[in-house]
């Protein structure tokens, strides 16, 4: 494959990520891609085998770098408590590196066909078991109390993965920062102390 064939490859990629993130996967046509790019749709499939090939490799590549970003973490020696928040902060800081793809890998993965929509499932689904491990743990050596862990893991998650709406690289917060305040919140709760 040459550097130009390539580079059309990831232009076509980045330019299909920025319609399913504004449109949905749904409301976005081959045609409309091709006209973002200004090339006539048929060409669009010299680069393309189809439309839901540039989901999955949008989706795949998303799921990568959450499971990168967390997997040294996990593998390290740090405390239950400090994993779990350096894990928080890696999450948040993939979401915050690509509003677009995070928004894409929460919603628009059920429009996979089958068995694709399988596979991405069950890849979340690790990715879930991964950071409910990190709550167990925080929860056996007496960080957390005896809460429902498959509920605060997807409580920590939930809240996370909805970042895409509303952060902005020129907002008041740097990734950092949410990542600090969703962790105060998350592990100290709302309460007044003493209350």
């Amino acid at each position: 494959m040459t550097d130009a064939t390539i580079q059309r490859k990831d232009e076509v990629l980045a330019a299909a990520q920025m319609l399913f993130a504004e449109r949905g996967y749904q409301g976005t046509s081959v045609r409309d891609i091709a006209d973002s790019l200004k090339i006539k749709g048929g060409s669009l499939y010299a680069h393309i085998e189809s439309k839901e090939d540039l989901l999955w490799n949008i989706l795949i590549a998303a799921a990568d770098r959450f499971f990168g970003a967390i997997g040294p973490i996990v593998e390290s020696d740090l405390v239950p408590i400090e994993k779990l928040k350096r894990a928080i902060a890696a999450h948040v800081e993939v979401i915050t590196g690509s509003a677009a793809s995070a928004g894409i890998y929460t919603t628009e993965w059920r429009h996979l066909s089958e068995p694709r929509r399988s596979d991405f499932a069950a890849r979340r689904d690790e990715y879930e078991r991964t950071f409910r491990s990190l709550v167990h743990d925080c929860i056996r050596e007496g960080s957390f109390a005896d809460v429902d862990e498959k509920f605060a893991t997807l409580l920590i998650l939930s809240s996370i993965n909805w970042i895409y709406q509303w952060y902005r690289p020129d907002g008041p917060m740097t990734p950092d920062e949410i990542a600090r305040k969703l962790t105060e919140m998350f592990f100290k709760g709302l309460r007044r102390a003493g209350a």
